[in-house]
């Protein structure tokens, strides 16, 4: 009878280790939220050398750009900052030219009216200067929210040599019309 009782328990024992160990592993993935998802509104997501960011604070050094359509030029400039709190911090640019906002079709961009800017830290700044893998797809255009994906190589600008790559990039950002 006692081999039977502690063969149960042994069972148990498994089961429950089992059991916790795969909650662990599955409670603790840091982009839990970015699998399959979308940045909420108001937010630009990269995962920029590998490492991911949010870019979701609205302030920045030009607040008159900021999320602005321009009419008059055709022009479509969005910023974004990452919390202060963050793990990694920094500021992301998406400047679009020859831009017509009122074309709500989903669809790539011309690469040569993409801008992409990424500032790690004051005065080092990297951006797109060989746009020949830099994609910017339009998915959606609807009350105002862009929402966008996209992903380049940019360029530090004080040193050719140093790049950084952008992959995952995606964003949903409410346009003030000017």
């Amino acid at each position: 009878m006692k081999t039977t009782f502690f063969g149960s328990i042994s069972s148990i024992s498994c089961v429950l280790i089992l059991f916790f160990t795969s909650f662990i592993f599955i409670s603790c993935n840091p982009n839990e939220e970015r699998i399959g998802g979308f940045p909420p509104e108001g937010q630009i997501w990269a995962e920029i050398e590998n490492l991911d960011y949010t870019f979701s604070d609205a302030s920045g050094t030009l607040p008159s750009l900021l999320n602005t359509y321009s009419q008059s030029v055709k022009s479509l400039s969005m910023y974004r900052i990452t919390n202060l709190n963050a793990p990694r911090t920094g500021n992301f640019r998406v400047l679009l030219t020859g831009f017509d906002f009122d074309d709500t079709t989903p669809r790539q961009l011309n690469v040569a009216n993409v801008r992409l800017q990424f500032e790690p830290q004051s005065n080092v700044i990297f951006f797109n200067v060989d746009k020949t893998d830099t994609q910017f797809e339009i998915l959606s255009i609807e009350n105002d929210i862009i929402k966008a994906t996209f992903s380049a190589t940019l360029q530090n600008s004080l040193n050719p040599n140093q790049q950084v790559r952008v992959r995952n990039g995606a964003l949903n950002i409410r346009i003030r019309r000017e």
